[in-house]
């Protein structure tokens, strides 16, 4: 019942914030802001491929240097399941409103279960498990889907808070691998290291038996980052990017509110990133539980009969400096105390971990740990209605200091206004005339200037009626690739070598020298504001619905 409960309290609060409208999948226009646009247009364009080696590969986005379902954060999981189901789908298709639900459901349920370790009250576990739902840093993250996906975090401290064997079984250490694997990076490598320190520390389970399962998660993380396309850029200079010590975590991070308690003041921050990706905010309430939890862990004895692994409240100590390590990078090299810096050690020897840029998400499984072991404490060392008011107590006032966050988000996702999108490019003569084509080229694309209008219109008609495009929004770049493909596309044009297989959406000021240069005959208009080049001949099947010249 306990699981069930969490699993519905989690549910039902993403309702309660988002609503409905945005779990239906034909929905879209929601998705046409913030980093949504290139989660969508992963899938947009990878359901409509054929399969490709490894799996995860789209050549039809961003083409022609193509990309991975990976490096479009566009949940690789769930797309993999859905892809073979294309062809019964509209065509105007999303799930990730719907993967926002999932995630929360089992954030709710994953924590009921792991509460049910210490209390076997459903009411305890339910309002533990509204805590872990409410955690701030959860929410925040509803803009990157993919790593809303906290209850991989929870899963593994449930395997790191079990006794014996059973902390180590073989299947389901590959399945948290594989799952990780073909959900987000930096999840993944948390995960591993939460069971890298179960696998040490488990000392009652064989040497041999403790190598076989974190062998199977390590080897699963990787054909799941495999499958999903993320060794197919290589080189530093591409999986490295910039902004590592700016979206790092602030010392005073648990305690800095930014805009998200209505009790406690906000603090300064010393970088514009640690307001997103170095937000750690616990809540007052859960402020208020660690803070209990400390006193009555002083005050409180344990029996005799306890082990030594309860003082850890049975997680084990490397499981704590796993989470404190990993705790101690999400401050990056340049350590910061509000808006000063304490220490900068900054450097060459730095450069390695530019991978992991957003170093301030690394504190999430100490936050998690830290909240489980405060429940732990009071549900093993006071009387159970005891322990359950107070949780109850917490619940409320977490919920009051959050009040205004949480409204706020709620009016937001119940404006229409949120819903809708002002395409630039609404005329239905685009889909006639798109699919007199093969390839969409938009000059210069994002990824090489400025571009003459936002990529998000083209690329959603270029997918609907399935052409390629040679624009969007990708996570990392193959950098020399990109750069050559710039330099070549714009001798290309510059020179007037036009294609009847190709449509130029291009910058108005690049109109009169592909006119010049134009070989063959090409002629350029304007449909919706939009300024479009083709070739002359290729133009004639529908010159009727625009007149260019």
């Amino acid at each position: 019942m306990g699981r069930a409960a969490g699993a519905l309290i989690g549910a039902l609060f993403f309702v309660w914030i988002a609503g409905t409208r945005a779990l239906d999948p034909g929905e879209i226009g929601w998705l046409m802001r913030y980093d949504w646009p290139i989660h969508f247009f992963g899938w947009h364009f990878f359901r409509h491929e054929p399969w490709h080696w490894p799996p995860g590969i789209i050549t039809s986005y961003y083409a022609p240097l193509g990309t991975s379902i990976g490096f479009t954060d566009s949940i690789p999981l769930a797309a993999f399941a859905l892809k073979p189901l294309s062809a019964w789908l509209p065509g105007t298709f999303q799930y990730i409103g719907p993967w926002l639900l999932i995630c929360f459901t089992l954030q709710g349920l994953f924590a009921a279960w792991l509460v049910s370790r210490w209390s076997s009250r459903a009411d305890v576990q339910a309002a533990a498990a509204a805590l872990f739902v409410m955690t701030p840093a959860l929410l925040i993250r509803i803009g990157h889907p993919a790593l809303c996906s906290h209850w991989l975090l929870l899963w593994a401290l449930v395997v790191a808070s079990r006794d014996g064997s059973a902390r180590t079984r073989l299947a389901e250490w590959a399945a948290i691998g594989i799952v990780a694997g073909l959900l987000h990076p930096y999840l993944a490598v948390m995960v591993l290291a939460l069971l890298g320190a179960v696998a040490v520390g488990a000392r009652d389970v064989p040497i041999a038996v403790r190598a076989r399962a974190l062998t199977a998660a390590l080897v699963m993380t990787l054909a799941g980052w495999w499958m999903s396309g993320l060794f197919s850029v290589s080189g530093a200079e591409s999986l490295s990017t910039e902004g590592l010590g700016h979206y790092s975590m602030n010392l005073l991070a648990p305690i800095t509110q930014t805009g998200w308690s209505q009790f406690l003041p906000d603090l300064p921050r010393a970088t514009a990133g640690q307001d997103f990706e170095g937000f750690q905010y616990l809540g007052l309430g859960v402020l208020l539980l660690l803070a209990t939890s400390a006193l009555v862990a002083v005050g409180a004895r344990l029996p005799d009969a306890r082990t030594r692994s309860a003082q850890w409240c049975g997680f084990g100590a490397l499981v704590f400096l796993a989470a404190l390590a990993m705790a101690a990078f999400a401050l990056s090299p340049r350590i910061t105390f509000a808006n000063h810096l304490v220490i900068d050690l900054s450097g060459p020897w730095a450069g390695r971990f530019a991978v992991f840029r957003a170093t301030g998400r690394f504190f999430w499984p100490l936050s998690y740990l830290l909240l489980a072991s405060a429940i732990a404490t009071l549900c093993t060392r006071l009387p159970p209605r005891l322990a359950l008011t107070i949780l109850l107590a917490v619940v409320t006032i977490q919920a009051l200091d959050l009040h205004g966050a949480h409204e706020s988000r709620r009016q937001g996702a119940r404006d229409s206004g949120f819903y809708e999108w002002a395409t630039p490019m609404p005329s239905a003569a685009w889909h006639r005339i798109l699919p007199q084509y093969k390839h969409v080229v938009m000059y210069p694309p994002p990824q090489c200037g400025a571009h003459p209008v936002g990529y998000e219109a083209p690329a959603y008609l270029a997918g609907l009626h399935g052409l390629t495009i040679n624009a969007g929004g990708v996570a990392r770049p193959d950098e020399a690739a990109r750069l050559r493909y710039c330099h070549d596309l714009g001798d290309q044009m510059k020179a007037g070598r036009l294609a009847d297989d190709e449509i130029y959406i291009v910058a108005p000021g690049e109109v009169p020298a592909i006119r010049s240069a134009a070989q063959p005959p090409t002629v350029c208009g304007a449909i919706d504001r939009v300024s479009v080049c083709a070739t002359a001949a290729s133009s004639q099947r529908w010159r009727e619905l625009a007149p260019l010249q």
